[in-house]
């Protein structure tokens, strides 16, 4: 098999890397999928700012009237706030890119969604101001004016807001391809990509208790252009990979809590503890776009079907690994690095420049020139030196079947670490051919190495958040800390802006378990977003997952989770005391009567069998005040 070409360059390693004639129709597509994501079709970001800052009206459309090729404009934008950026009207052949104007890389970008010119549309994560960016293809400047039509619509009610974004690698449309969205047993609105965009954004706004169903219709030709996110707080729910699958997709009961991230995103990626072997086996790509042209090394600039991990020695000396795949299969992997002791992939992810140590050639060149298609660093044989400084980069890009490096160097292996104890790394696994077959790894220490399994700055065990009357309970606990220093509540209305409510001072070095809370004495009205910051003495810091309590927003009582299998409480504001409530199953004989003094205190319900239950909540006087169903899943 022949890999397709990456631009690279190493200090000690490099091979010529050359399309085969067979795969010319991966080649094609992977061309198509570069022109997105090429670098070359977005300006920097040094340009010349037209005016002053504009605040669009929201809902409506506002108008910049002139900005020139090569001049950006600047504009006000709030966060959760849906905004299209049209040039559709200019006279030249425009591009659009979109970025924070604090810093940072392109947050959106389009080229000839509307003929020669572009719109793009952009959910904003932020508050703040945004560059917009208009340049004359490709990256030129000039002193004809296009108008830059504004349109923005606030986030849809709900509790919480998901947003859909469908993708087309080729920009070429999803014909008659769309994703259907169904909000507890409705008709299904659908969403489709027209011709000429590569990407529609869709927000979604749900409440707690909903039942939310997607859909894809499969009808379309290209379906290898073609797919879709769902994300609830920045983090993403279901990725539907390429090609999606016909039919349902996606059902979840809505509980507004976004989920941890999958470890297929650098922000996942899973602590390696110690030195045992380990093996993973995914299909998926992740939510997130971790890899791009600045970090990428020898990898391509696109994903495919990778993992995500961070490790820290725990004693320094000489580090290598070995990556077997399951098969005659063919898996590249990178490794950036060394950061601080303490550090965190909430701190590191993306990483920011190209890797230490990589690999990426072909299965066949690999096994065509050691016998095997394993991969890595550190061989005694085919990696010479076996081990080396970090502070000097190897890589072996893509290479044809047969391998052209000349021996003693072999494709596939690169020479190890040497490593100190503490020196944090991230490390990507991607299966190249994306068949799915799994790997396992192996490392190998010498010289004194070993691996560590604390990376966080401290072990928690447990967090919690409750309604407490007019207050919200936030309790945790950890089971080790290692300088430790104090603990950071934050809240967010909305689970991507967050406010430091508060601190609480921590244990420093622990070896038994500790307990901890804090009080929200004034809570917003509705839903709050609660996670715990964790900062060391050297100020590394580590988030906990966020945990949701609802607050007098005038809706009925809801039970959470619903589905639920353990326990399950009731959500929202109790009218009167001495209320109660009341499970029946299906045919309508009572199973569960419970007091609620306050709401929020979990019931268990594990006797229970597994199915579908109808509920009341009953005033003290035998008034119901709410009612609904509740079903309970069997745990696993």
């Amino acid at each position: 098999m022949t890999k397709k070409s990456t631009t690279a360059s190493f200090e000690r390693l490099s091979v010529l890397s050359v399309m085969d004639p067979k795969y010319t129709m991966i080649g094609l597509c992977m061309t198509g999928i570069l022109h997105v994501l090429d670098g070359s079709g977005q300006c920097a970001n040094n340009n010349t700012l037209t005016g002053t800052a504009v605040t669009p009206n929201c809902p409506g459309t506002t108008t910049v009237t002139c900005v020139q090729g090569g001049q950006y404009a600047l504009i006000n934008v709030v966060a959760g706030n849906t905004y299209t950026f049209s040039t559709c009207g200019a006279g030249f052949d425009t591009q659009i890119t979109l970025y924070n104007n604090t810093g940072g890389g392109a947050l959106g970008y389009n080229d000839d969604a509307c003929g020669l010119q572009s719109t793009v549309t952009w959910v904003a994560t932020f508050t703040g101001q945004l560059r917009v960016l208009v340049d004359l293809y490709n990256c030129l400047t000039n002193t004809t004016c296009a108008p830059v039509q504004i349109t923005c619509a606030t986030p849809p009610p709900g509790d919480c807001v998901y947003v859909l974004t469908l993708s087309d690698s080729f920009s070429d449309g999803w014909g008659t391809s769309s994703v259907g969205v169904s909000i507890n047993g409705g008709p299904f609105t659908t969403y489709t990509v027209p011709n000429g965009v590569p990407s529609v954004t869709v927000q979604i706004g749900v409440f707690i208790g909903d039942l939310l169903v997607l859909n894809y219709d499969a009808s379309g030709t290209w379906q290898t252009d073609n797919s879709y996110v769902l994300t609830l707080g920045g983090a993403g729910v279901f990725n539907s990979g390429t090609p999606p699958a016909a039919g349902i997709s996606y059902t979840t009961t809505v509980d507004c809590q976004p989920p941890p991230a999958p470890q297929e995103d650098c922000i996942g990626a899973v602590t390696i503890c110690n030195s045992v072997a380990f093996n993973n086996n995914t299909t998926n790509t992740g939510n997130i776009a971790d890899i791009n042209g600045l970090n990428s090394g020898c990898l391509d600039i696109v994903e495919y079907q990778g993992t995500w991990y961070v490790f820290s020695p725990s004693a320094g000396g000489n580090l290598g690994m070995t990556i077997n795949p399951m098969g005659p299969d063919d898996y590249d992997w990178a490794i950036w690095g060394p950061y601080p002791p303490g550090s965190t992939p909430g701190s590191l992810c993306p990483p920011a420049g190209p890797p230490i140590r990589c690999a990426a050639s072909s299965g066949p060149a690999t096994f065509s020139n050691t016998g095997s298609y394993a991969t890595g660093m550190g061989h005694a044989t085919f990696s010479p030196p076996q081990f080396a400084s970090t502070a000097v980069t190897y890589g072996i890009p893509a290479t044809l079947n047969v391998c052209p490096l000349v021996a003693p160097q072999r494709c596939g292996w690169v020479p190890g670490m040497q490593v100190l104890a503490g020196q944090v790394y991230l490390m990507y696994i991607s299966n190249w051919t994306q068949s799915g077959a799994g790997f396992s790894l192996d490392w190998t220490l010498e010289n004194g190495a070993s691996l560590d399994c604390v990376v966080l700055p401290m072990e928690l065990i447990t967090f919690q958040a409750w309604a407490e009357h007019a207050t919200s309970v936030l309790a945790w606990s950890t089971a080790t800390e290692r300088n430790s220093d104090h603990f950071r509540i934050e809240r967010s209305p909305d689970a991507e802006h967050f406010e430091l409510l508060g601190t609480v001072s921590a244990a420093g070095n622990s070896l038994s378990e500790r307990d901890y809370s804090y009080m929200d004495a004034d809570p917003l009205p509705g839903l709050n977003y609660y996670r715990i910051q964790l900062v060391d003495r050297n100020d590394a810091r580590a988030n906990t997952p966020i945990r949701t309590v609802h607050h007098g927003s005038g809706r009925e009582l809801q039970l959470v989770p619903n589905p639920g299998s353990e326990t399950l409480r009731v959500l929202g504001e109790l009218p009167q005391d001495g209320a109660s409530l009341i499970l029946v199953d299906a045919t309508g004989r009572p199973v569960l009567n419970s007091p609620l003094s306050i709401a929020s205190a979990p019931i268990g319900v594990q006797h229970l069998p597994a199915g579908c239950y109808g509920f009341q909540v009953m005033g003290r006087n035998g008034t119901p005040l709410s009612q609904g169903r509740w079903i309970r899943h069997q745990q696993p």
